[in-house]
């Protein structure tokens, strides 16, 4: 950890020379959820998906002092018309529309008077719906306590992830969760349906893990979040979709956040980041443009339905000096 710190040091002291020679540079950002530290749930929270308020609001300022902040479809659109872009812009995403983007990273934006784009999962806004990571999360938290909960599926997963059940904390769970995502979405949560079979059903989530219509509704109504697309069902994009099915989740999407939110969805953002040639030709007829998962900053040259992204979160940018030089090693 020191060795860590002090290249961090190093790192940062170089970073506005270093992002000083960019010219027409975006930088977007992908967050997923903030939270606070007295957070429920926190303990089975993966590391890579959140940020605690006070650090989002530490980066916020950071950025601040660097760049100018932009709505990212205001950016694109300036960019099409040939408008003179800001020397160094960054705009902020958060994918999947967690709830606690408005409880916590809403205030923040507000106060700071910053925009940023949530990408939803459209169908499952407001609804009681649990991603199977979480559902996974609350299972292996509930096998702590009972051992006896257990089935073929869970022991292969806890012995390919090399974790002892006894002694699991964030990591852990995430090792645990990354081998499951060999498997598909659809094929994990009819492993965790039969165990609520079995065993009872223990994700069930009273607080509810995604924002509602009405929360991105007052947002979207703010004039500084904009709501784009990630899907309806946050389905990863694959051959095995069919053309109806692409539609569904690419086309009704966008028409499912307009009718909720009153305002054009602009922005799409690709689930899991897989793309294929047929999802790519109907976001791009779809939307003004897309992020996507692949790594680094963007230039005017950047195609607007393949725009780079840096990944922040708690584990890596805790840190002032972490999290500027996280952004400088992906220039």
């Amino acid at each position: 950890m020191p060795i860590r710190r002090a290249l961090d040091w190093r790192t940062a002291q170089g970073a506005a020379r270093r992002w000083g020679k960019q010219r027409n540079s975006l930088l977007v950002l992908t967050y997923h959820r903030v939270l606070p530290r007295g957070f429920p749930e926190l303990p089975i929270v993966e590391p890579g998906m959140f940020v605690f308020d006070n650090t989002f609001e530490m980066h916020v300022r950071e950025l601040l002092e660097h760049f100018q902040p932009v709505d990212l479809a205001v950016w694109l659109r300036l960019r099409e018309q040939g408008g003179e872009l800001p020397v160094r812009a960054f705009a902020i995403t958060f994918d999947d529309g967690w709830r606690d983007n408005y409880d916590y990273a809403f205030p923040i934006l507000t106060k700071l008077q910053v925009p940023a784009t949530i990408f939803v999962v459209s169908a499952l806004a407001g609804t009681q719906y649990s991603f199977w990571p979480e559902r996974l999360a609350r299972r292996l938290q509930s096998s702590i306590a009972n051992t006896n909960i257990r089935s073929p599926w869970l022991d292969h997963l806890i012995r390919d992830s090399g974790v002892q059940l006894g002694a699991l904390d964030n990591d852990a769970i995430s090792r645990v969760i990354s081998v499951a995502k060999r498997e598909t979405d659809r094929a994990n949560h009819a492993h965790l349906d039969e165990l609520n079979k079995l065993f009872g059903a223990v994700d069930t989530n009273s607080s509810r893990d995604l924002a509602d219509w009405s929360e991105l509704a007052e947002m979207a109504r703010s004039g500084l979040v904009r709501i784009g697309s990630h899907t309806r069902h946050h389905v990863r994009m694959s051959d095995q979709l069919s053309e109806d099915e692409l539609r569904t989740e690419i086309v009704m999407s966008r028409e499912e956040i307009e009718g909720n939110c009153g305002h054009s969805a602009e922005l799409f953002c690709f689930p899991n980041g897989d793309m294929t040639v047929a999802s790519v030709d109907l976001v791009e007829k779809t939307y003004r443009g897309a992020c996507t998962t692949e790594i680094g900053w963007n230039t005017s040259t950047t195609p607007a339905h393949a725009l780079r992204r840096v990944l922040i979160h708690e584990d890596r940018c805790s840190t002032k000096n972490a999290f500027l030089a996280c952004l400088v090693s992906k220039l």
